[in-house]
């Protein structure tokens, strides 16, 4: 089964405008729906360039999630832990996980 997935209308990519060396997308290009699979939002982008013969639609799917979690600092000799912190990690993308 694959990830989440989004659609985004990248016919004129070239022209978005610049953004802290990265592009940004136009509001009116933004996405906004999620789809549940792959495979549902490759049969939706292939509906949309049906009705859209000059645009093209790329598909980007989900493959890791950046979470904080919880890192033991100070444990004892006994194994115990006493104090922890958070720190951001990328982790695969689960489906039991993703809320949506």
């Amino acid at each position: 089964m694959s990830g989440p997935c989004i659609i985004l209308e990248v016919s004129d990519a070239e022209q978005w405008p610049p953004f802290r060396g990265c592009k940004k997308i136009r509001e009116a290009r933004r996405p906004t729906v999620l789809h549940p699979s792959r495979e549902v939002a490759e049969q939706e982008a292939l509906r949309l360039a049906a009705e859209n013969v000059h645009s093209r639609f790329l598909v980007l799917e989900a493959s890791v999630v950046a979470a904080a979690v919880k890192v033991p600092t100070h444990i004892t000799l006994g194994g115990r832990v006493v104090a922890e912190r958070f720190m951001p990690a990328l982790m695969q993308v689960d489906e039991d996980e993703v809320p949506f």
